[in-house]
């Protein structure tokens, strides 16, 4: 029974001889070189002779990223490709604290903690949007529209079928009407989202459209991935990108990680109506026009 304590006793004493480090994953600060940064604390204390160019990190459920190191006059850090990769996978950005521990040979054990604190032993599991959930969509009049007028054309043809139902050939011809009627009114939904061969989506911006971003449903379903990726976000001017994790959830799939600091930086303003061009698979280009002073005050009513 002591030999067992002690085994369990040298084990603890072992693990605490290790280097490790913490990071705490704000959807704010994913990617920034700071953010990648190793602390002079954490490398000073690393022997020349385990320290390499070349970083492994490896889960609880056994899946690895290979990462590489680059050094700036200030700081060692991880260099962007690997480490976004990491933040993708795991779908990281709602505030998780996430340990690194050093095994050797610069292999790292990490260890995920949720913002319940709980620890993440298997990887979350990506699906899409549910077809029944509810999702408050602003700044998207021209699918409104749509919507409505989809709405308008069911209700006409239930009433001019209940007038005429004894009346086959007129029911029939009524049914056809109503047919062709939703057969337009989906092709000009569809000419609306997809302008001149590229995907958009309209959001008007409110006060909590700053931190993060709901995207439409109807867009998801057809042109983001169901997994969680990193998108390109560019200004139509040239003059800015920014990397955003867009994040699925059951719920909902949103502009996550990175997304404040384009809000913060573009820069986005409570009543801009934003454009979002889907010019590549995973690059958008935002397109904004400003609005008056009374629509701002409506908007910022969240």
């Amino acid at each position: 029974m002591g030999r067992r304590r002690n085994i369990g006793f040298d084990k603890i004493i072992e693990e605490r001889k290790m280097l490790s480090f913490f990071k705490i994953f704000q959807s704010s600060d994913l990617s920034s070189e700071c953010m990648r940064a190793f602390s002079y604390s954490f490398i000073s204390r690393l022997s020349r002779k385990d320290f390499s160019y070349k970083m492994v990190i490896r889960a609880q459920w056994g899946k690895t990223w290979h990462l590489e190191i680059s050094k700036n006059p200030r700081y060692y850090y991880i260099e962007r490709r690997g480490w976004d990769q990491f933040v993708s996978d795991n779908a990281l950005g709602e505030n998780e604290f996430i340990t690194f521990t050093h095994r050797g040979n610069m292999v790292f054990h990490v260890n995920i903690y949720e913002q319940n604190g709980v620890e993440m032993l298997t990887p979350r599991k990506f699906q899409t949007m549910d077809s029944s959930s509810g999702i408050k969509k602003e700044g998207e009049s021209s699918f409104k529209d749509v919507k409505k007028e989809e709405e308008t054309d069911e209700s006409a043809g239930r009433a001019e079928f209940v007038v005429r139902k004894r009346k086959t050939e007129e029911s029939k011809s009524s049914k056809k009407k109503m047919e062709r009627k939703k057969k337009k009114s989906k092709s000009k939904s569809k000419s609306k989202e997809v302008l001149n061969g590229v995907p958009e989506f309209k959001i008007t911006i409110r006060k909590s459209y700053l931190k993060f971003l709901a995207i439409p449903k109807h867009f998801v379903d057809d042109h983001i991935p169901n997994k969680s990726k990193f998108f390109t976000v560019r200004h139509p001017n040239g003059i800015g990108s920014w990397k955003v994790l867009c994040l699925v959830r059951e719920i909902r799939t949103i502009f996550s990680g990175g997304y404040s600091k384009l809000a913060r930086e573009y820069p986005l303003m409570v009543g801009d109506k934003c454009t979002f061009k889907l010019i590549k698979p995973f690059e958008f280009v935002l397109l904004t026009s400003k609005k008056t002073r009374d629509e701002i005050d409506h908007y910022m009513i969240d």
